[in-house]
């Protein structure tokens, strides 16, 4: 496995396009119903950007990739949401989901436009309230001002702290297994902390002033009235 992740390293180095593009994928595919739910995108991109930053690719174009991948990935499942309204929901896959679709419509409810900025931290309606908001007609302009903003904080707290990783290791002057393995513990750990803070997230409520912090952030309200109400019971 150690000559496995130094084969990945110097791939990686030689091939730097290839992160970008595998960072810019995957965090697109966080905000895709489903995929978004059995694709461990948070994880792969500290990986990846640890790997990456060994090999000495820039950082920020990691970041960038980051970015771009996280705007488009919601703006591509609320365009099929306002494209395409509730019978997408009655084809494969997202037939079988019925319970995530709900949870997502409740969640919007809830915080509104706000919803959009907070889902992109909760496991599971990360990858359903951007579809689901272009379901209920949320204002393109609520829902891209939350999206961006939403981006700007998800980002960062993803791609650097793999980047740090990766830089930590290679000043430690180690030998490419001792830093592959350096690497690896270091990921199970950051992976085992944003599991945490997710898990902790989706059993706890959030803070009463936080949506409403949000909703004055993306200047609007943080409450949105349903164009489609019910829709998880249609």
């Amino acid at each position: 496995m150690t000559s496995y992740f130094a084969a990945v390293v110097d791939f990686v180095g030689a091939h730097p396009h290839y992160a970008l593009a595998a960072v810019f994928l995957l965090a697109l595919s966080e905000a895709i119903p489903v995929v978004g739910t059995a694709v461990p995108g948070s994880t792969l991109i500290i990986g990846i950007s640890a790997l990456a930053t060994g090999a000495d690719v820039n950082p920020w174009l990691l970041l960038a990739a980051a970015l771009a991948g996280a705007i488009s990935g919601d703006g591509l499942s609320f365009w099929l949401g306002q494209r395409y309204h509730r019978e997408i929901l009655l084809g494969w896959p997202l037939n079988r989901y019925p319970q995530f679709i709900e949870r997502s419509e409740m969640f919007i409810n809830r915080y509104g436009a706000a919803s959009v900025f907070l889902a992109r931290f909760i496991a599971v309606v990360r990858a359903f309230v951007p579809l689901v908001a272009g379901i209920l007609r949320m204002s393109p302009r609520q829902f891209y001002a939350a999206n961006i903003l939403s981006a700007l904080a998800w980002a960062p707290a993803h791609v650097f702290p793999g980047v740090l990783l990766g830089m930590a290791v290679s000043l430690a002057g180690v030998s490419a297994g001792q830093r592959t393995l350096l690497l690896v513990a270091g990921l199970i750990v950051i992976s085992a902390a944003v599991w945490a803070m997710r898990f902790y997230l989706s059993r706890h409520p959030l803070p009463t002033k936080l949506p409403a912090l949000v909703g004055k952030a993306v200047m609007t309200d943080p409450q949105i009235t349903p164009a489609e109400p019910n829709i998880s019971r249609a």
